[in-house]
């Protein structure tokens, strides 16, 4: 591989890239979200939220139906009393809330945030595929706020990762600053069209979180399962060491000198801000938060935060510096 395609590799979301992910996705069993998201709530014991119910057919009323599934419709248009049947639906929608925000697309150590991010999205995309779930994706950044509504199989996921390849494609003008737009607005958007029973897994730095962020996940928490996966790099989560760093970002490549005691003050408030706003946002709302950095073995991390995502958040919390 040449260091031009290798580089591009590093730095753009491709196909390719997030196909290769699905040689992992048989070791991923998502059920384990669901009993994590008991544990921190503690309301639930079923390991699945029940699915949603699809109409089969009405038939002649019997002794002991449930009238409350009364089909008033051909009763009234027959004149003898229907009830309805329904099935269990078969396919559980799976929605994947990727941030393609400017602020994804950095990274100081392996690959930018924004790759990262969509490899995530593509395994757990694929890993719901094998267990017979439909996939959907909504998008919130620099390209606005966009929704492909879950659709079963290869179909879906072909879906998926065309979106997120236009999703994370640079502003026409490099010289403007591009809109980014918060997690509030994305979930907001995703409670008009969601199905009760559904699994919410959000992929984000979660820099970009708005006043209602909260509210919104815990009302996505009452008929629906939600997980957050913490994409970051090292260079947000350890001090720089004293010195002159060039800083290269979709937009524009800058010099951040960390010598400067205002800088470190800066980097120090702004981290621990953000700490907090997750904690209050996110871990408050009930919602399991696995973190990942663009320099991990990331499918190992991810596959072992699933399992116990409050320990991973935790260890990850103590290796803050």
């Amino acid at each position: 591989m040449s260091a031009a395609v290798e580089q591009q590799a590093k730095t753009q979301v491709t196909a390719k890239a997030m196909v290769a992910t699905r040689h992992h996705a048989r070791q991923f069993n998502l059920s384990s979200i669901k009993k994590a998201t008991s544990a921190i709530s503690g309301l639930h014991d079923s390991r699945f939220r029940g699915r949603g119910m699809d109409y089969l057919e009405s038939r002649i009323y019997q002794a002991g139906d449930d009238i409350r599934n009364m089909d008033w419709r051909v009763t009234a248009r027959t004149g003898d009393a229907h009830t309805k049947l329904f099935q269990e639906e078969r396919e559980r929608p799976t929605y994947l809330v990727v941030d393609t925000n400017s602020g994804m697309q950095f990274g100081t150590k392996t690959q930018f945030k924004s790759v990262l991010a969509s490899q995530v999205a593509a395994l757990l995309g694929w890993s719901s595929v094998l267990q017979g779930d439909r996939i959907g994706v909504l998008t919130y950044g620099i390209h606005g706020v966009h929704i492909v509504k879950a659709t079963a199989g290869k179909r879906g996921m072909m879906g998926m990762m065309s979106h997120l390849i236009q999703a994370n494609e640079p502003v026409a003008d490099r010289h403007q600053e591009p809109e980014q737009h918060d997690l509030d607005q994305a979930l907001k958007q995703l409670r008009t069209i969601i199905r009760p029973g559904s699994l919410v897994l959000v992929i984000s730095d979660f820099y970009a979180l708005g006043a209602d962020a909260k509210k919104h996940l815990l009302q996505l928490r009452k008929h629906n399962d939600v997980l957050g996966i913490k994409i970051s790099d090292p260079f947000e989560n350890q001090m720089p060491k004293p010195a002159l760093y060039g800083v290269q970002t979709a937009q524009r490549a800058r010099v951040l000198d960390s010598k400067n005691q205002r800088i470190q003050d800066r980097l120090k408030s702004k981290q621990s801000a953000h700490i907090q706003a997750l904690k209050e946002h996110i871990i408050k709302a009930g919602v399991p938060l696995i973190p990942v950095q663009t320099n991990d073995p990331w499918v190992n991390v991810l596959k072992n935060g699933l399992g116990n995502p409050s320990l991973a958040f935790s260890h990850w919390l103590g290796g803050l510096g």
